[in-house]
């Protein structure tokens, strides 16, 4: 059963679902390309890696928030009650945009968005460090990331919300105690094995940036052959 702000973001977003094909295919297709949602905020913390040795800690904190974001939105998703996607749902208040696969994310549940777990949770340790650069993040991550999710059917309002809390709570309180227990050892592997360091650190950069999608593949298929 939804609340009232579900279906109140629902039929205002299903208002303008039809009105252009051009609009749905950037909303959709081109916003939600991994290059132009995750990249970005990778560019960003290799950027400030090398542009002043102050800022490492900042980056390490948010490898973890995006760890732990995800781990515990995903552990969230499994033990609660699966959600149906609003394009899953059959709710006659979503008119799904032109363009939108029906069968998107299937058999996955809604609540709460991994999506707005990750980048909350990096959104709120930049506003930490600096404020401007948090407010970027908050900005990209709302407008670039989470909304066009609402748009598209692939979430509720709450789902976001859910995750942006989330990431937000990650952020306060698991990554900074974390960063400071491990950070002399980052830089101690950062300075005896660089080559290993920097290879580690492009692996997890990809891997974010793709969303592990050729991992979850990989698993799914085990899954199948082990059922």
């Amino acid at each position: 059963m939804l609340n009232s702000l579900d279906t109140f973001v629902m039929k205002l977003m299903s208002q303008y679902s039809s009105k252009s094909i051009i609009a749905n295919k950037i909303i959709i297709r081109f916003l939600d390309l991994n290059t132009v949602k995750f990249l970005p905020l990778f560019i960003l913390l290799w950027f400030l890696w090398f542009y002043r040795n102050t800022l490492k800690p900042v980056v390490v904190e948010c490898i973890i928030d995006m760890f732990f974001g995800i781990g515990i939105s995903r552990f969230i998703q499994l033990f609660l009650p699966e959600r149906l996607r609003p394009l899953h749902s059959g709710n006659p208040d979503l008119v799904l945009p032109l363009g939108v696969d029906p069968t998107t994310l299937e058999h996955w549940s809604s609540f709460p968005s991994d999506h707005a777990a990750l980048t909350f949770a990096v959104s709120t340790t930049m506003w930490r460090a600096s404020r401007p650069l948090g407010a970027a993040c908050f900005i990209w991550s709302t407008f670039v990331i989470c909304l066009p999710r609402i748009y598209a059917g692939y979430h509720y309002a709450t789902d976001i919300l859910g995750g942006a809390f989330v990431g937000v709570c990650t952020a306060l309180l698991v990554a900074r105690p974390l960063q400071q227990l491990l950070m002399p050892t980052v830089l101690t592997v950062e300075e005896r094995f660089p080559g290993l360091f920097f290879s580690g650190f492009f692996v997890i950069s990809y891997e974010f940036v793709t969303q592990f999608d050729e991992l979850r593949l990989v698993g799914r298929a085990i899954q199948r052959l082990i059922s």
